[in-house]
């Protein structure tokens, strides 16, 4: 069950995100479990984990800034959506990698086409893989994935926290994984878009931390569905 928070000192607002998100939920057959605070004060003694947060900034104690900064902590993975109608904090907001911005008074249709969008990425960030390979088992988190290599016997996850051998090739941890940011940069090598930040012709960037890149192989007969793939992935941007 998805664990949503709903964050803000003005009534009106909570009783509408609540009502959109029930109606969402019904009409999707989804289930949200919904806490409604009307301030950030809580996270002081009660620091709880969530997966999506509607969080207003202009909030009385503890701001919606500190609030998202505090939740981040808790959980890193949390997609935090801003709802406020003070465009001022918004550079501060883009500093804590806020997903969504909503404006008040809040527009349906809007509302509804951000949650879409932070459901999707919530599935893509919660999917866990189950890797074996003689007697090791490990779990990893699709997001962490770097790329998959593919070996003689099998191929090699490339990810954040370390590189796992298996039994699969990389076409058959496509159809595993099922998520459109997976997209083969070469006939050997299948990409995780999410992780990607440059590319030229020959050569893909990847974020391992803060601090660190990898890189692997582009062929130049995949570069051009690689490029379309990428834009459409970061939504159109060229």
């Amino acid at each position: 069950m998805i664990k949503i928070l709903i964050c803000d000192d003005d009534s009106a607002i909570r009783e509408q995100i609540t009502s959109l998100l029930l109606s969402f939920g019904n009409k999707n057959k989804l289930k949200f479990q919904i806490d409604i605070k009307e301030s950030g004060k809580f996270i002081l003694t009660d620091p709880v984990p969530y997966d999506i947060a509607f969080i207003d900034i202009e909030m009385p104690n503890v701001n919606g800034l500190n609030l998202s900064k505090r939740l981040k902590a808790i959980n890193p993975d949390i997609l935090v959506l801003v709802v406020t109608s003070f465009q001022s904090y918004l550079d501060d907001a883009m500093k804590i990698h806020v997903f969504r911005y909503l404006s008040k008074p809040i527009d349906k249709n809007r509302f509804y086409a951000n949650l879409k969008d932070a459901l999707k990425e919530y599935r893509m960030i919660s999917k866990i893989i189950t890797v074996t390979f003689n007697d090791e088992v490990h779990r990893i988190k699709t997001k962490d994935i770097l790329f998959i290599e593919n070996q003689k016997y099998g191929s090699i996850i490339h990810s954040k926290y370390g590189d796992y051998q298996t039994n699969k090739k990389p076409k058959e941890w496509l159809k595993m994984i099922g998520q459109e940011s997976f997209v083969f940069s070469h006939n050997s090598i299948l990409v995780n878009l999410q992780n990607v930040v440059d590319f030229n012709s020959t050569t893909v960037v990847l974020r391992k931390n803060d601090q660190e890149t990898v890189t692997t192989y582009i062929s130049q007969r995949k570069h051009s569905d690689f490029k379309k793939a990428f834009f459409n992935f970061a939504g159109g941007i060229k």
